[in-house]
């Protein structure tokens, strides 16, 4: 298992601190991020032994699909924290020869071709550009090979983002672009209220806000939470598409 951490930019380095900061407890908190990983394991290709890349494997969640689909596959599971390999690795059965677990930054370029199959899931929406490195994954593909993903679509978090426009607070939400080559989605209201969504996303580390966002005061977000509460009975829905693109 390589470990040895590459040159990450700046937001990546700090999105990876934050989830690997979660890594031991991320699990008892993420049966979202689980039932996503499951969804997405349904469109996984009938292949036989291929070449598979995983990036932002995370504690394994949609890796574990991955080893039980292929189990003569060559599986290559990455992530930004070292945190999160290390809770994959040990999620596995360690004894499949053909798992592989490396650092690395999904936003920088990818060094491996000719991969037959190349997953994501849950990790999309953290880059700065996910339509440009959807882009550059697909060149990374053979002949034939699938790359499949699963992210937070553009209507994700839509009552958050409203309350926050009409109480003209600034968003720190990422700006979720319409995906190519989306073959499913799903709308779910996994939180009985606003501050059990505000506290699941701390708990997985997913609060990192895009750049240049300020922080909300404490007065000002139990404004937002209190809005919230009142115009859409604290449901704060989250947006899952899933995509499947393929090269000739």
């Amino acid at each position: 298992m390589s470990l040895n951490s590459p040159i990450l930019s700046r937001r990546s380095a700090a999105i990876a601190a934050r989830f690997g900061a979660k890594a031991d407890e991320y699990e008892e908190q993420a049966g979202l991020q689980a039932d996503v990983a499951r969804r997405l394991a349904a469109h996984l290709p009938d292949f036989d032994a291929p070449k598979v890349l995983e990036l932002g494997c995370g504690t394994g969640l949609l890796s574990r699909h991955l080893a039980a689909r292929y189990p003569k596959g060559k599986l290559r599971l990455t992530d930004a924290a070292p945190a999160m390999i290390r809770a994959c690795r040990s999620n596995l059965d360690e004894t499949q020869a053909n798992v592989s677990f490396e650092v690395m930054d999904a936003a920088a370029p990818i060094a491996y071709e000719n991969l037959d199959l190349i997953v994501t899931s849950m990790m999309l929406h953290w880059l700065p550009d996910p339509l440009v490195v959807l882009t550059q994954l697909r060149r990374k593909l053979a002949p034939g090979g699938v790359l499949l993903f699963a992210t937070l679509g553009p209507n994700c978090f839509a009552e958050w983002r409203t309350v926050l426009a009409t109480e003209g607070l600034p968003s720190g939400a990422p700006r979720l672009p319409e995906m190519p080559c989306v073959v499913e989605e799903e709308h779910l209201t996994p939180d009985k209220d606003t501050i059990s969504f505000l506290r699941r996303m701390k708990a997985v580390g997913g609060l990192h806000p895009r750049d240049g966002y300020v922080p909300l005061t404490a007065g000002d977000l139990r404004r937002a939470i209190r809005a919230t509460n009142f115009r859409f009975g604290g449901r704060v829905t989250w947006h899952i598409v899933y995509g499947r693109l393929q090269r000739p």
